[in-house]
């Protein structure tokens, strides 16, 4: 079967970590190059996996092996480069979340569209060993219906650099929260409204660049179950995310915050460590979403994580600051 060429644009944690799973755990797919702006880095990882390298995108978009595109850039690039890639014939991958803004989004759309290729967004949570047996048991019926979807998602600190800033990566909505809104859609169903409360507990700098690290979100799916997401940016041992689906004949629990692998036993007892970060936590769940990619290019069907679920994703984020400023529950529109 023919591979699939890869260029990864972006070499930042996520971009080397789908670097690597390209180069060396996908079989159909052949990583072609790397790009970044900053050349040394460019050079290093491409020498490092043994492929070529590029400073412009532009001209890894000329390179006739490149099929298609892994974007991991900073959030307020992607619009830009999805669009680029488009217009260049080039399938894409794009790091959540797929814009900042429902406008970025609808643009992204019409490209993509216009282009004929197909895109993904990388909500790797859906491969998630844990996430892809619970929205199996609910569509069994093995809990009845679904009364209710709670989420606790913890990050261990604050974003560094332009993820900081609310105005490039949408804030603790959409760059930290985005993928607890995508798991509730995919496993319960469309979220018609949202009520949130937000503040300012942990860090001043969070609360002088206009963002909160503290919400609670309280929403309505549109089938009638409820939900709740809680998200902080800070949890002192480590990566806490944990999931609990109610339904009417049972419950189902996905994740931990604890480490089950290691743990050091004393005569005070036996303690446990947290998860340090999410690479360790979805290391498999980014293998399966890029093999996905890779089946629906060259099979030519949807991906399983289309534009139209990145956009339903950001409307859901921008609802939720609305409700803070407005103080009151705010619809979800669903164009």
């Amino acid at each position: 079967m023919k591979k699939l060429g890869f260029a990864v644009v972006g070499l930042g944690r996520i971009g080397k970590l789908h670097a690597e799973i390209l180069r060396f755990k996908i079989e159909n797919a052949k990583l072609v190059a790397v790009v970044d702006v900053v050349e040394d880095l460019a050079r290093s990882v491409a020498e490092r996996l043994g492929v070529k390298y590029y400073t412009d995108l532009d001209k890894a978009l000329m390179d006739s092996e490149v099929d298609a595109v892994v974007i991991a850039t900073p959030t307020f690039l992607h619009r830009d480069m999805i669009i680029q890639s488009a217009k260049a014939g080039k399938h894409i991958f794009v790091e959540k979340p797929m814009t900042v803004t429902s406008s970025e989004a609808r643009d992204v759309i019409n490209a993509v569209s216009a282009a004929k290729v197909k895109l993904m967004v990388g909500y790797m949570r859906r491969f998630d060993h844990g996430y892809r047996k619970a929205k199996e048991a609910v569509e069994r019926g093995e809990i009845g219906r679904v009364i209710s979807f709670i989420s606790i998602a913890r990050d261990p600190g604050p974003p560094p650099g332009w993820a900081a800033e609310p105005s490039k990566s949408g804030g603790i909505f959409l760059d930290q929260l985005s993928h607890d809104f995508d798991i509730a859609r995919w496993i319960v169903g469309e979220v018609s409204e949202v009520y949130v409360i937000g503040g300012n507990y942990l860090y001043e700098e969070i609360k002088q660049r206009g963002d909160l690290d503290v919400v609670s979100i309280l929403f309505r799916f549109e089938n009638g179950a409820q939900g709740f997401i809680q998200g902080t940016r800070r949890s002192v041992f480590g990566y806490d995310l944990r999931t609990e689906i109610y339904g009417e004949k049972g419950t189902i629990y996905i994740g931990s915050n604890i480490d089950n692998l290691y743990a050091y036993g004393s005569e005070k007892g036996v303690v446990y460590y947290g998860i340090p970060w999410f690479e360790k936590r979805f290391l498999d769940a980014y293998v399966e979403e890029l093999k996905s990619f890779v089946d629906a290019v060259l099979n030519d069907r949807d991906p399983p994580i289309t534009a139209v679920d990145g956009l339903r994703v950001i409307q859901i984020a921008e609802a939720c600051w609305r409700s803070v400023k407005e103080g009151k529950p705010v619809t979800v529109p669903r164009d």
